[in-house]
């Protein structure tokens, strides 16, 4: 029987899938089954999956179509028959003792959350590998309960600096299983986060180890319209708002001034999305004007945090439903992004895959 299932989520992953699989099943912990997630793709990544499923016996595939990676990723916990899993995402890779160590870490520390390091790379990663330079990863540490809720929770309150991705983390599978309750609420944006978010409350130890085991590719950057953006982050901050009003009363307005920052940065991001998309300039700001009429966004307005974070035009312009304002914001931000996603693309296509 495996003792723990790696799963990853499949979406025309292309020629990056192999050096992902390939990383997974020669790992030196060989008692593993890796569980492999079709979300409807439309390129080779099917039969990709397939070749290594006739190869290894470890290998399970599970083909559907799509419905996002949530739903993938669902499916995946469901088909485990270990105690422990681990995400992998379809166009990155571990190292090759990564399953050995995070489980052999578990199992000595008695955690329920094992947290690895991670290198940021472009292309195959010879080219550019950055360590994540993270407070949390200064040194190998075990949280208890009450370090968790106070310090690793509330880090997500504050611009999440403690890794909010699933992968990069061995959980013990009745975690994942039972919890998820946010989720229904999210359509991309966020769902690591907030499955986190309500696991960390649940859990009674998280250790953290330095070491980086997992490579997480940069690059492959798009600049595709997210329709529902604007509603995960609003979402989003009710969902945060709901756990500081039943978890942490003593520092409410703390909290609540993190997520209220948060909200109208990511506001922002929600503005120059619209530039992505095929909507002319009135259809536009008939959306800005929507985003700045939300109950959320405007109840952030008077919140003492972004009141000393944002400057005074852009708090202004939202109080006074100053569109053209905002506009001229969003298409300077998205222009500027613009350009960055392109040299990104370039110097990961320049890079060997």
């Amino acid at each position: 029987m495996s003792k723990v299932s790696v799963v990853v989520p499949i979406y025309n992953a292309g020629r990056k899938l192999e050096k992902c699989i390939k990383s997974i099943v020669n790992q030196t912990f060989k008692e593993i089954e890796l569980i492999l997630v079709n979300d409807g793709s439309t390129d080779q990544s099917l039969s990709i999956c397939r070749k290594y499923q006739k190869l290894d016996k470890r290998v399970k595939v599970i083909d559907k179509h799509n419905e996002g990676s949530i739903v993938t990723r669902r499916k995946g916990v469901e088909a485990s028959k270990s105690d422990y899993v681990l995400f992998v995402d379809a166009d990155d890779w571990i190292d090759k003792k990564t399953v050995e160590i995070l489980y052999n870490e578990s199992i000595q520390s008695g955690a329920d959350i094992t947290v690895c390091n991670a290198y940021k790379t472009l292309g195959n990663g010879k080219i550019v590998k950055k360590k994540i330079e993270s407070k949390y990863f200064y040194n190998d540490k075990v949280y208890d309960k009450e370090e968790i809720k106070s310090t690793l929770v509330t880090a997500y309150f504050h611009g999440h600096p403690f890794p909010a991705f699933l992968v990069a983390k061995l959980y013990k599978k009745e975690l994942l299983v039972n919890n998820g309750k946010y989720l229904n609420k999210i359509h991309f944006l966020g769902e690591d986060l907030y499955y986190n978010l309500e696991i960390l409350l649940k859990v009674d130890k998280v250790k953290v180890i330095d070491k980086p085991l997992y490579y997480y590719r940069q690059g492959g950057l798009t600049s595709k319209f997210m329709p529902y953006l604007f509603e995960d982050v609003v979402n989003g901050y009710q969902i945060q708002k709901e756990v500081i009003d039943e978890f942490y009363k003593d520092t409410q307005q703390n909290e609540y001034n993190g997520i209220s920052i948060m909200l109208l940065n990511t506001l922002k991001t929600c503005m120059y999305n619209l530039f992505s998309s095929e909507l002319n300039e009135k259809e536009i700001k008939a959306l800005i004007s929507d985003y700045v009429s939300n109950e959320s966004v405007r109840e952030t307005l008077a919140n003492e945090g972004s009141i000393k974070y944002f400057s005074k035009d852009y708090l202004d312009a939202i109080e006074d439903y100053n569109i053209e304002f905002l506009y001229n914001l969003g298409e300077t931000s998205y222009r500027k992004r613009k350009t960055k996603n392109t040299l990104l693309n370039i110097a990961s296509k320049l890079s060997i895959l």
